[in-house]
């Protein structure tokens, strides 16, 4: 047997309620599977909205999965394969193949496996930019009762977007630690650390490159990588990160449709137009955080965040409104300006 490619999988949840998490995970894919329950009608709720944040996110390379066909007849898996050409027919994952399987009993998953090698290729990689990495994930390694010269740095896991982490390299990471002061003025206090161990699942790596899914092991507090808390935080390089921005002037555009809302009434489903002092969620990168509409004029939107971002111009973004207390997706844009704040200097 022959090692032709190392992948990783980013799990996206179809519930709808994860929506914001299947946003964050799609800022570090170079291609998706797209998940069809095959004992179900298709399009679902959600399969819709995932659809849209493949195309949001500029994903080319698509292959669909037609899941559970065991427990289908013949005839049903063929009228369902139909329903799906029907639904992808005119979208960025039209002419993609599908591929029928049953994840349980693993009936085609070599097929995948071998669409995954044949029909993606390979991204072409910066190696020599300055090294970024979006963290999805934070844990804190350290079992209950260690002694405290056992304690080991928190982890934190992602995917380097450019450049080439190294063992032993200092890194900042990016919005850092929030505070505020007694006037209400929100501080960012980077956090600074050097690499201490990397590894890709269970090999240990001398230097990471981008590709993959990396854990970098560090020096950091590990309460402050517990449970996923540096999620949405940007690791690189000390000084070559981007701008933390608490203000964002964005171009816009909204989806024709609601996606994810069962109605037969098409009115209720039109997006209605962004209103000021309406609250969003926003996604940049693999950050989430509440965003208040200060102005609107044509296509632009002018937005204050929650929470400072750690990002730059031009970095796309996914908006989604609050309807039946669930977050739905809306729309995208593409940041044009903002407001930056200085973080605080480095003791």
């Amino acid at each position: 047997m022959k090692l032709l490619r190392h992948v990783s999988f980013v799990d996206c949840p179809g519930h709808d309620i994860l929506m914001a998490t299947m946003l964050n995970g799609a800022a570090v894919m170079d291609a998706a599977l797209l998940l069809i329950a095959g004992n179900e009608s298709c399009p679902q709720p959600q399969t819709s909205e995932h659809l849209a944040a493949i195309e949001i996110m500029k994903l080319k390379h698509i292959i669909i999965l037609q899941n559970k066909v065991d427990l289908c007849k013949e005839s049903a898996c063929e009228e369902h394969y139909r329903s799906i050409l029907d639904f992808v027919k005119g979208t960025v994952a039209d002419g993609a193949p599908i591929v029928p399987i049953s994840a349980q009993l693993k009936y085609n998953v070599d097929a995948i496996n071998e669409y995954i090698v044949k029909k993606i290729p390979i991204p072409v990689r910066d190696f020599t930019s300055d090294p970024r990495l979006i963290v999805i994930r934070s844990f804190d390694v350290n079992k209950p009762g260690a002694e405290v010269d056992e304690l080991k740095g928190g982890v934190a896991g992602g995917s380097i977007l450019r450049g080439v982490l190294k063992v032993g390299d200092e890194i900042e990471v990016r919005p850092g630690i929030l505070t505020k002061d007694n006037e209400g003025q929100i501080h960012c206090r980077p956090i600074f650390s050097r690499i201490v161990t990397l590894f890709a699942e269970h090999n240990d790596l001398k230097f990471a490159v981008p590709g993959g899914l990396i854990g970098v092991g560090t020096k950091i507090d590990p309460t402050l990588c517990r449970a996923d808390r540096l999620v949405g935080q940007v690791l690189g390089a000390v000084g070559k990160l981007p701008k933390i921005y608490t203000e964002l002037e964005i171009n816009y555009f909204l989806l024709r449709r609601l996606l994810g809302v069962k109605t037969d009434d098409k009115k209720q489903t039109k997006v209605s137009k962004l209103a000021k002092n309406e609250v969003l969620m926003v996604n940049i990168g693999s950050t989430s955080t509440g965003g208040r509409v200060m102005n609107v004029k044509a296509d632009l939107a002018k937005i204050i965040l929650t929470s400072p971002a750690c990002t730059e111009i031009d970095e796309k973004i996914a908006l989604s409104r609050r309807i039946d207390k669930h977050w739905r997706l809306i729309g995208w844009g593409k940041i044009k300006r903002g407001v930056d704040i200085e973080p605080d200097e480095r003791k």
